[in-house]
């Protein structure tokens, strides 16, 4: 049984598996697994919302704060359909640790919404890719 746990840190998940056997008495079972998954990292907010009128200026920003259990850098940024929206990554060196924030900036100039996503590539072997979705809307004025 595998399970992906992507997008469940600090919170516990259980799924149920059901094994079908050719014993007559017991022709099936089911098996529940359950635990606690860890958080990497915190990142506040969780994902980056561009939302605001044509012609304001539209920016957010992304704190990712790698947790003492698991230390990493973030190497390298792409993005995937970016071309509604800009960003720049800053490294901030805090007294005890590294905290990053991702700065975006939306660029479309005319009414309609968009999705793309960041992608945070770490030197960790743990959680090698940290990725943050970005939701736009841009209303009319």
């Amino acid at each position: 049984m595998n399970f992906k746990t992507s997008g469940y840190g600090g919170r516990t998940v259980r799924e149920v598996v059901r094994i079908i056997t050719n014993d007559f008495t017991q022709p099936g079972l089911s098996v529940a697994i359950a635990g606690h998954v860890e958080k990497f990292a915190e990142i506040s907010p969780e994902r980056a919302r561009l939302m605001g009128k044509v012609g304001e200026s539209i920016s957010t920003q992304i704190t990712i704060t790698p947790r003492k259990d698991y230390p990493f850098r973030i190497t390298h940024t792409t993005a995937e359909s970016d071309e509604h929206f800009t960003f720049i990554l800053e490294e901030r060196n805090e007294e005890d640790h590294v905290t990053y924030v991702l700065r975006l900036v939306n660029t479309k100039d005319d009414p309609g919404m968009y999705a793309g996503r960041i992608i945070l590539e770490t030197d960790s072997p743990v959680k090698p890719k940290i990725m943050i979705n970005v939701l736009g809307r841009v209303t009319p004025r």
